[in-house]
C-alpha cells in the first residue's frame, strides 16, 4: 500500500523524477508503451458517477483554475467538474467526444450558459495554438486512442507564452482500491493487460516537457464510491456491478467478473464497509520560470 504524502513537493519535478516519483507507482510495474484505451460505457459511468464524492478532487482543481480567464477541461464527462470551474471564472470551455455527454453538458440552466461544449476527441482539439492559459483533463487519457497524439494536442493548445499557463492532469494513485479491484479480478478474466495510471501521468510530464512545460507538481486527493446499502450481501452485489459496468459494460465475460469481484469486495468491505476508494494523482504542469529557485530533480 503507497504511503507516501498527499502534500505538494518542496522542489518541483523534472519529467523524470515524475516517472520514478511515488505517487506515479509502482515503478516496477510500470508498461513500456500504452496498453490502448478502456472501453467507456454507455450506462455503467452514469451508476459510477451517482456513488462517487469527489468534492477534495473538484476543490483542488478549482484552486488551480483560479485566477485564469482561458480554461479547456479535455473530457467534460457529466459536467460536474466542468460546471464546478465555470461557475467560479464565469466560463469553462470543453471538450467531449461522446454525443450523450454533450447532450448533458449542452443541457438548460444557469451554469449550462457559462459552459462552451465542442464535441471533439483529445488526439485533434478544435482549437488554434495557445488558445488557453490553462488545460485540464481529469480521468481521460486512459480512454484515448493515440496517448502521444492527445499528449501533445492538450500541450499545443496551452499557451506557453503566458507566465501563468499550466497544464493539470488527473489520474489514479498507487492506492486506488477501484483501479486495483479491477486490475486484480476484472483485467485478467477479460485477457487485458493491466491498468497503470502512474504511466500516463509520466508520459504526459515526458510529452509536456518537450513542448515547454518542464515543471511539475504532484498533489494526491481523495475520492470514493459509497455503497449506503444495508445488507452485505445488497452491498457486494450493487459494488460489483458499478465496478464491471465502469469498464466492462456488455463485455461477454461481466458476469463473471462480477461473481469473481464478491470474494475481493467481501474482504475490502471488512476493513471499509461502505466505499471504495478513487485516490487520484493530479499532475501540474507549467513552464520554468527564471526566478524559480527550488526546480529539483527529486
Amino acid at each position: 500500500m503507497w504511503s507516501g504524502s498527499s502534500t505538494l513537493a518542496t522542489h518541483t519535478l523534472d519529467a523524470n523524477a515524475v516517472r520514478t516519483h511515488p505517487h506515479c507507482g509502482p515503478v516496477d510495474q510500470a508498461p513500456r508503451k500504452y496498453r490502448g484505451p478502456h472501453q467507456l460505457s454507455r450506462n455503467g459511468w452514469a451508476n459510477f458517477a451517482e456513488r462517487l464524492e469527489r468534492s477534495e478532487e473538484i476543490a483542488t482543481i478549482l484552486s488551480l483554475t483560479a485566477g485564469h480567464a482561458r480554461v479547456l477541461d479535455v473530457g467534460g464527462g457529466t459536467g460536474e467538474l466542468t460546471r464546478a470551474v465555470a461557475a467560479q471564472i464565469g466560463k469553462c470551455t470543453t471538450v467531449e467526444p461522446h454525443r450523450d455527454r454533450v447532450a448533458v453538458l449542452d443541457a438548460g440552466g444557469p451554469a449550462a450558459a457559462a459552459v462552451e461544449v465542442h464535441p471533439g476527441r483529445a488526439e485533434a482539439l478544435p482549437f488554434a495554438d495557445r488558445s488557453f492559459d490553462l488545460v485540464y483533463t481529469a480521468w481521460v487519457l486512459h480512454y484515448v486512442q493515440d496517448l502521444q497524439q492527445a499528449l501533445e494536442e492538450i500541450a499545443r493548445v496551452c499557451d506557453d507564452t503566458n507566465p501563468e499557463a499550466t497544464i493539470v492532469v488527473v489520474g489514479g494513485s498507487p492506492d486506488n482500491e477501484l483501479v486495483r479491484l479491477l486490475n486484480d479480478v476484472c483485467v485478467p478474466i477479460a485477457g487485458e493487460q493491466p491498468d497503470h495510471q502512474g504511466f500516463l501521468l509520466a508520459e504526459a510530464a515526458r510529452v509536456f516537457s518537450d513542448h515547454g512545460f518542464s515543471e511539475f507538481s504532484l498533489l494526491r486527493t481523495e475520492a470514493a464510491l459509497h455503497f449506503p446499502e444495508v445488507s452485505e450481501p445488497d452491498r457486494i452485489t450493487a459494488a460489483a456491478a458499478t465496478l464491471v459496468d465502469f469498464w466492462f459494460e456488455g463485455h461477454a465475460r461481466a458476469a463473471d467478473m462480477r461473481r469473481a469481484l464478491e470474494p475481493a469486495l467481501r474482504e475490502h468491505f471488512a476493513r471499509r464497509p461502505h466505499a471504495v476508494g478513487d485516490q487520484a494523482t493530479v499532475l501540474v504542469a507549467r513552464a520554468p520560470r527564471l526566478d524559480n529557485p527550488n526546480t529539483g530533480t527529486a
